[in-house]
């Protein structure tokens, strides 16, 4: 009976691993702010080729993004970000530079934010040509992985980045913010028939962590977004940070879905100095951000 537990308990990890594609409902398909800024969905284009990385576009064409692997040893993975400023002209290519961890893959985080004219400029722009064009924000998903004995993990971080037009020419500003963005963890905790029965069958501790982020009405330059996340384990009482099994024996009741109410959060993130920064410190979480 053990075995046969432990098999559907194997085919639940491998479909725990192949489900870390970045969602494309995480945040409302156009989202404006007091500003002008306006927050959209990017639509999947497909891959060029059958192994070509997929690429994402705005609905008008003006741009497109796809993640492509790292181009030798010690080389970061990028963002390529084509701006195609007419619709007869050829678009111009934009790299972001995005560290991957060893093993793990870059994805492009299918949202995209088209920044207000004159949004996060110190001065205006000379150059009528480099000032009638725009700036975005676009991201990457960091996907990393880890198997368990009877188990696994997989967790993404999304970081932003900024594309400005600037008299002297294109700047990319890598980075401009990093958060984790979403997680799944599933443990084993069944080792012998007696933890079954202590288990109440739920051989399994699982974690997950979402999160999503949207704009916030209220800015006047630079976006002002909105970061929130729910943390959840299962079975109730159960922590990443202790032994499950030093928990006593669990009960019917317990075989529920629980949320974390320290790693379920809002955090209002404004630009300052180059990058986000949020209104108050992120609680640690890391017990369920990191695989």
């Amino acid at each position: 009976m053990v075995s046969t537990r432990m098999a559907y308990a194997l085919l639940s990890v491998l479909l725990l691993l192949a489900s870390s594609l970045p969602a494309a409902a995480d945040v409302a398909p156009v989202q404006r702010d007091a500003a002008g800024n306006r927050l959209e969905t990017l639509l999947l284009q497909g891959g060029q080729g059958p192994d070509g990385p997929e690429r994402y576009c705005t609905a008008d064409g003006q741009w497109c993004v796809q993640a492509l692997p790292s181009a030798g040893e010690d080389q970061p993975a990028s963002l390529e970000v084509a701006e195609r400023a007419d619709a007869e002209g050829e678009p111009q290519m934009r790299y972001v530079p995005i560290d991957v961890v060893d093993d793990g893959d870059l994805r492009v985080w299918p949202f995209i934010v088209r920044l207000a004219p004159g949004a996060g400029t110190a001065q205006a722009v000379a150059d009528p040509q480099q000032a009638a064009l725009q700036n975005v924000l676009v991201g990457g998903l960091v996907e990393a992985r880890a198997m368990y004995s009877g188990g696994g993990a997989s967790a993404s971080t999304l970081h932003l980045a900024r594309i400005r037009h600037l008299d002297d020419g294109i700047q990319v500003d890598a980075d401009v913010l990093s958060v984790a963005w979403s997680a799944n963890k599933m443990i084993r905790a069944c080792f012998s028939e007696r933890d079954f029965d202590q288990r109440a069958g739920a051989c399994h501790d699982e974690y997950s962590f979402d999160a999503e982020l949207a704009l916030a009405t209220e800015a006047q330059d630079m976006p002002v977004l909105r970061y929130q996340t729910g943390a959840t384990n299962y079975p109730a009482g159960v922590s990443p940070q202790r032994d499950s099994l030093a928990k006593g024996r669990l009960t019917k009741k317990d075989l529920r879905t629980e949320q974390d109410a320290q790693c379920s959060y809002t955090r209002t993130f404004r630009f300052t100095s180059g990058a986000y920064q949020p209104d108050q410190p992120l609680p640690e979480c890391s017990a369920y951000t990191e695989p």
